[in-house]
């Protein structure tokens, strides 16, 4: 079934016109030239006539899904709705312009900064020429002699801000990222001068280390006030090696409810939780009893966000970077990249009268009007700025002191404006064609098949006459050479294997072992029933016989309990309807898009194909 849809979703288009017609479809007619430009892959890949068929399939399941009225159910629109969102988050910003910025920042995600960082005061730095900035600057570096404790001292007396006096790891979108570059390009331990256009800053790595990821945290903690507290701790690590639950241990164990410890601040503790946290396939775990300064403590650790790769990092990292500072300077490239756009137009011959025009002096402006009230800009057809709105705000802005500096603080108010609107603008309307119309075309054909298939699949569920007929007409197909039945124990760790084992050695029931991991499901998955060799991966030339196996299952450990061994074995309808109803699921896709061809009316240009054919096969 899956590999159906996959097929299927390759084919989303745009139509243009062109001059030859490869085939004509209910009365459609596809061009040869657009068919090829947006297929070239797959005539590379599986050649014209796979193709063409995989094409004719696709607009058969469309027209199906709109025949049984899908674009009109709830659930598509809901889904529609959800999925354009998500559409457009993805292509909002230039993918040309974002995806360099993401990915340097997955880069430098890896591995967490400690920091302190000055921000000098206006009052020691801003008045000062090229010569003294420098020897002021090389003064306090060495007054500091790279020492942590130091620089807090100067970081008091010179900084505009306390937040990064101390040493810690710093959030990296919490800074902008020309900031960011200069941490990151910094020595360890070697104070680091930086200066942008804005602001000038010292800066002192003190540590650096791998970052653990999205990950929150629980834990179990006695400090030493508390008797016996070692002992304490390896009784509860005991109650949790046992199947004990975590939440149900540190009710009973943890002594200091209002000040547990914050791991991030403990660099040997961070260093065992993170090399924990990459050696165990679970989603979630617990350590050790780790001792601390204070006392003694378990962590338990539960995934939120994959780190591992690019792909899975990318969506957060989005998220964070469109609730950053640095955002604003993300609009500023897209601003840019919009004033291409036919919607925007603006009249540079009256942005340069109006400027001319100003008085030259600010007793003059008090009284002055603007007699051509002008359209300087607009976007769309809604948002227009004109040459007296202009004036009316420059009213508001100038005055005797900043006056000479009027041109400036009218080009920031006209890019003020543009920003503002522009992005407002294209907020509204990004899905017009000029814009998105194209990918949210796409969308609303790829749920189209998608629902498709969803329709499908619940008809052939409830289809019990057609499973029925599908097991008699199959049932060559439907027959296994061997089968195995038994009970099935997939268990999370080695340990778990071992009791199961011997919970099974003692023979205990299936009941007994499901019950000791009653508020630990995911500890122990039984299953009971028949399945193939390969489906377990047990080699081909092993005997099996009725008894105890045990075998590798990807991330678990599987112990079965084998009862039978099945020679010829035959499908069930319980076997279908339960384990394998995907094989009816693709058959009756197959009979409907059968009968969906034969009642369409589908002409083929042989002579279009074999051109294609020339350069595809």
């Amino acid at each position: 079934m899956k590999k159906i849809i996959v097929v299927f979703l390759n084919f989303f288009t745009g139509i243009i016109f062109s001059q030859s017609i490869l085939m004509s479809m209910n009365g459609e007619d596809i061009y040869t030239s657009v068919f090829e430009k947006n297929y070239k892959k797959d005539l590379e890949l599986l050649g014209t006539d796979h193709t063409i068929d995989n094409f004719i399939d696709f607009n058969l399941l469309k027209q199906y899904a709109l025949k049984n009225n899908i674009e009109d159910s709830q659930e598509y629109e809901r889904e529609f709705a959800n999925e354009a969102i998500a559409l457009k988050d993805s292509l909002f910003y230039p993918n040309e312009v974002l995806e360099p910025i993401l990915q340097d920042y997955y880069k430098k995600i890896q591995i967490e900064k400690k920091i302190q960082l000055l921000f000098f005061k206006n009052k020691y730095y801003k008045n000062r020429n090229e010569k003294n900035k420098d020897k002021f600057i090389k003064s306090i570096i060495h007054r500091i002699d790279n020492d942590p404790s130091r620089f807090e001292e100067a970081v008091l007396k010179y900084s505009q801000t306390l937040e990064y006096k101390k040493p810690s790891y710093v959030d990296i979108f919490s800074l902008n990222k020309s900031l960011v570059d200069a941490i990151y390009k910094a020595l360890l331990n070697t104070v680091t001068f930086y200066e942008d256009e804005n602001s000038c800053f010292l800066i002192l790595v003190s540590n650096d280390r791998k970052y653990l990821g999205e990950v929150i945290f629980d834990q179990i903690y006695i400090p030493n006030t508390v008797k016996n507290a070692k002992i304490e701790i390896i009784k509860a690590y005991n109650d949790l090696k046992f199947g004990g639950n975590f939440n149900i241990v540190k009710q009973k164990f943890n002594q200091n409810f209002n000040n547990e410890i914050n791991i991030y601040d403990d660099e040997t503790t961070y260093q065992y939780i993170y090399s924990q946290i990459k050696l165990n396939t679970s989603n979630e775990k617990y350590s050790q009893p780790i001792k601390l300064t204070n006392g003694y403590a378990i962590f338990k650790y539960y995934y939120r966000e994959s780190y591992d790769t690019y792909s899975l990092a990318r969506k957060k990292l989005l998220k964070r970077l469109i609730n950053s500072i640095e955002i604003d300077h993300l609009n500023d490239l897209l601003v840019n990249r919009l004033k291409t756009y036919s919607f925007y137009r603006e009249n540079s011959d009256g942005l340069n009268h109006l400027t001319l025009s100003l008085p030259k002096s600010y007793n003059k402006f008090k009284n002055y009007d603007f007699s051509d009230n002008l359209i300087l800009i607009r976007i769309g057809e809604s948002k227009i700025l004109t040459a007296n709105e202009v004036l009316t705000q420059l009213k508001l802005k100038l005055n005797n002191k900043n006056y000479d500096y009027r041109n400036s603080i009218l080009d920031d108010y006209i890019n003020y404006w543009v920003k503002e609107n522009i992005l407002e603008f294209y907020n509204e309307n990004f899905f017009n064609a000029e814009i998105a119309g194209e990918e949210l075309e796409n969308l609303k054909k790829q749920l189209l098949i998608k629902n498709a298939f969803n329709l499908i699949a619940l008809q052939a569920r409830n289809d019990l006459i057609g499973q029925k007929k599908f097991l008699k007409e199959e049932a060559a197909k439907l027959t296994w050479d061997e089968r195995i039945e038994g009970t099935y124990y997939y268990c999370i760790n080695s340990e778990i294997e071992d009791k199961v084992l011997q919970w099974l050695k003692n023979k205990k029931t299936v009941e007994f072992i499901k019950n000791q991991f009653k508020d630990n499901r995911e500890d122990l998955i039984i299953d009971e029933g028949k399945s193939t060799r390969n489906s377990l991966n047990i080699p081909s030339n092993e005997i099996l016989s009725k008894g105890i196996y045990r075998v590798n299952s990807k991330n678990r450990k599987l112990i079965i309990d084998i009862k039978k061994i099945i020679k010829k074995d035959i499908m069930t309808l319980e076997d279908l309807r339960k384990n394998h109803i995907n094989e009816y699921i693709d058959y009756k896709t197959t009979q409907i898009l059968k009968k969906l061809k034969e009642e369409a009316i589908i002409t083929i240009n042989p002579e279009e194909v074999q051109k294609l054919k020339k350069i595809y096969n």
